[in-house]
């Protein structure tokens, strides 16, 4: 009959567990890491939108021109990493995804239909980062301008 010391084996099971909880615990801080990363990127691409509505310089088209293609490369990394943006204009706003910002009349347009993007929303990895805020069309004769939340 052999008497062989269950420890090591106890040992090494528990050696294997604590290390698969400081893996876990690494993957979830790089994760909420990574997510703060991309909202500050979502955040430089709202600047660059305020600066092209805005832009005035000696050769304003140039100028334009080279604003849009820094964003169009942040907006590639960013789609890289798995972020896609949330909200475009005609599509029927979802309260999952977009934020109404304001309502508006719009003849001709069908109800809670984007009008405008304020800001734009993202997904990184199928998971909601950031709601669109968006102006939506109601119908009716009445022209509303308010906040919904």
């Amino acid at each position: 009959m052999s008497t062989q010391d269950p420890a090591p084996a106890a040992t090494a099971a528990r050696l294997a567990y604590e290390n698969s909880l400081a893996i876990a615990a690494r993957d979830a801080a790089h994760r909420a890491l990574t997510e703060q990363l991309l909202l500050v990127l979502a955040d430089t691409l709202d600047s660059f939108d305020r600066l092209l509505a805005g832009a005035a310089a000696a050769d304003p088209e140039s100028y334009r021109r080279s604003l849009e293609l820094m964003a169009r490369q942040v907006e590639t990394v960013m789609a890289g990493q798995g972020v896609e943006p949330v909200g475009r204009i005609g599509e029927r706003a979802e309260p999952a995804t977009h934020h109404v910002a304001e309502v508006r009349a719009a003849p001709g347009a069908a109800d809670d239909e984007v009008l405008e993007i304020v800001q734009r929303g993202y997904r990184y990895r199928g998971q909601l980062l950031r709601a669109a805020r968006v102006v939506v069309a109601v119908t009716g004769d009445a022209e509303q301008e308010t906040e919904r939340t």
